[in-house]
């Protein structure tokens, strides 16, 4: 009877940890896309390291899963099956449907317009400048490039061509330092 209890409880806190973990999905560092990504397979914890280490690496975080179709998906992680992908992809989609940014508490409403990409909509960690003159998280431009109308005025010898904004990059790092 008390180990009954006793797992009701831990299913109850998992529960309320998953839904607490959702509702900040657009605020998801590495650690919290490789346990989504191993809670949705019901991967070991080897495997959700290795999640980890490759999303460390390619410097993903919540916001930038939202440009990322399946291909990208599977490029990324390297599963084993595309079905495995299919799950992934469409349970961060209807994370996102149930807990649209809006509606986020942790997310200040005050940021300055200068600082948001204008294809993810989320504060840039590597702002670059494009040859249109745009200002880009490196991150969204790289994967989206192609949606951009004339996309290959940004293009020099087939190579996308970006500088560094090293100036605003330092203005939005001391303003997200100022929010903590």
């Amino acid at each position: 009877c008390k180990l009954q209890k006793w797992f009701e409880e831990s299913e109850n806190w998992i529960e309320k940890e998953w839904n607490e973990l959702e509702k900040r999905w657009s605020t998801w560092n590495s650690q919290d896309i490789s346990i989504f990504v191993g809670y949705t397979l019901k991967c070991n914890k080897l495997k959700m390291n290795e999640y980890n280490k490759i999303i460390k690496g390619k410097k993903i975080n919540g916001m930038s899963l939202l440009t990322m179709s399946k291909n990208d998906w599977m490029d990324l992680f390297h599963f084993d099956m595309f079905l495995q992908v299919c799950v992934v992809y469409d349970s961060f989609n209807q994370i996102c449907v149930k807990y649209p940014i809006d509606s986020n508490e942790g997310i200040p409403h005050d940021i300055p317009k200068e600082y948001l990409c204008p294809l993810s909509k989320s504060i840039m960690k590597d702002p670059v400048i494009a040859p249109n003159g745009i200002t880009y998280d490196r991150l969204s431009i790289m994967n989206q490039y192609q949606n951009i109308p004339n996309y290959y005025s940004l293009m020099n010898d087939g190579n996308l061509e970006l500088y560094p904004d090293f100036a605003l990059k330092q203005k939005i790092q001391k303003f997200l330092e100022n929010l903590k």
